[in-house]
């Protein structure tokens, strides 16, 4: 084998490998579940959609509204990434509006639990604490009554004396005793060196017995009160760097509330102002029908090629499947998530990706035609091509991106599907078919097969 073809052969190969390895390994992806790893969007698999309306206040700035926008994007990303849910899309839409697309989530409440939680967490002195039915009245604009979520009344400082910005960790945990097994869950809050600092003075200004309400979006927690360890470590320490969250936890509740105080709070309040939930059915007819118009149009296009290039055409269609490899390859690789317009990115590029095969089998048909020899003019077909190839794909790919870069969400999807299949069809018909037509016997074949028409010509 000569050395360009043996560079060629390599490269194929460790390109076919990678895609392989990428589509059916689950350890690469993290997938385990799927016997291939294509992540699959809401309008495939089914899940749940919330469309958020940020209450921005009057008189922001559209800069301002923007960045509030973009730091709600970035907190709800890190939510549901903690949380464990596969391929969510989190998108702006318009100046106060975010969409949360969260495939195979099909408990909408739960959704909406973990998405629509400002997350405010604070830390307010107790003034007075009553019982369920009791009306407390306060005395000053400084003050206010909160309730916890046994419907006590609470009256508390308006002012924090700490903010859930402090903190640097909220982790789940659980008090266990060797006679009366696991106890009752609780979260334990970690701060922050600026947090530790700032919580041992607050514990400084409150006497024995006074009583911190600890606040998640205005709803009172927990209320411990101080005692003398807590307010002799405080005297005695530079920093406090711990406190709890207790209550009546659930299992499921305790990681949500740890998951958005780790996460942060939002800088605004967010409105659920539509929400919905896709059942798989709909996804499943949606991949039966694109599957189906993905065979149906490989099918026209193989037959096509093998029925006007004969030989050559089976050199084309072998590139189309080692094409369709390596865009789901692809996929897998950049754990895109593959939707019902990607399907429609893939159909368009299973007939652009014999595009330059077409072009250099004619030009390899015009070499012959014009007397060269089989070698000659299969390289003579691949140098007069590569112009006319690169032109029209990489204009196609410039289109895409725009597309890419400035398009919505279902465009986005057309548009990954469309330059990986665009940028894998160069691949295959620059370095396979010529490796195909270099090493093994289809070239001869062809010009045989090829003889008559150019003698009529």
């Amino acid at each position: 084998m000569k050395r360009a073809n043996l560079w060629r052969f390599l490269l194929i190969l460790a390109v076919v490998l990678a895609a392989c390895l990428f589509l059916f390994f689950p350890a690469l992806t993290g997938s385990a579940k799927r016997l291939v790893n294509i992540n699959l969007g809401l309008d495939l698999l089914g899940g749940s959609q919330l469309t958020l309306e940020a209450q921005i206040p009057e008189g922001t700035s559209l800069q301002e509204a923007n960045d509030i926008l973009e730091r709600i994007v970035t907190i709800l990303n890190n939510r549901v990434d903690q949380y464990g849910m596969t391929n969510p899309v989190i998108r702006r839409a318009g100046t106060k509006r975010i969409v949360v697309e969260l495939p195979g989530t099909r408990d909408i409440s739960e959704a909406r639990q973990l998405i629509g939680r400002t997350a405010l967490l604070e830390f307010r002195k107790v003034l007075e604490a009553g019982k369920k039915g009791d009306i407390l009245t306060p005395t000053s604009l400084n003050e206010e009554v909160l309730f916890d979520r046994d419907g006590n009344p609470y009256l508390v400082e308006r002012e924090p004396m700490l903010t859930g910005a402090a903190l640097s960790n909220a982790q789940v945990r659980t008090r266990s005793t060797p006679a009366a097994g696991q106890g009752p869950l609780f979260i334990s809050l970690e701060f922050n060196t600026e947090g530790a600092r700032i919580f041992r003075d607050v514990i400084n200004q409150l006497k024995v017995n006074d009583r911190l309400a600890i606040v998640l979006d205005n709803t009172i927690y927990s209320a411990p009160s101080v005692t003398e360890n807590i307010k002799q470590a405080a005297s005695t320490s530079p920093t406090l760097k711990e406190a709890v969250i207790e209550g009546r936890f659930t299992a499921e509740e305790a990681r949500l509330l740890a998951i958005v105080l780790r996460a942060g709070a939002l800088p605004v309040d967010v409105e659920i102002v539509q929400e919905s939930s896709i059942g798989p059915t709909l996804g499943e007819d949606s991949i039966r029908r694109g599957m189906m118009s993905m065979i149906i149009g490989f099918i026209l296009v193989i037959i096509y090629m093998f029925l006007r290039y004969r030989w050559l055409g089976v050199v084309g269609n072998a590139a189309l499947l080692l094409n369709m490899i390596l865009v789901f390859g692809a996929l897998a690789a950049f754990r895109a998530t593959l939707t019902l317009d990607g399907f429609a990115g893939i159909i368009l590029t299973i007939g652009m990706s014999v595009d330059g095969n077409v072009i250099i089998f004619e030009r390899i048909k015009e070499e012959l035609r014009a007397g060269k020899g089989i070698g000659p003019a299969v390289k003579a077909g691949f140098q007069k091509s590569y112009s006319a190839i690169l032109d029209s794909n990489i204009t196609t790919i410039a289109t895409a991106l725009v597309l890419l870069l400035m398009g919505t969400g279902p465009v986005k999807g057309f548009a990954i599907t469309l330059v990986i299949g665009v940028a894998g069809s160069m691949f295959c018909a620059i370095f396979f078919s010529r490796f195909l037509l270099d090493t093994t016997g289809i070239a001869e074949r062809a010009a045989l097969a090829l003889k008559p028409e150019a003698a009529s010509a």
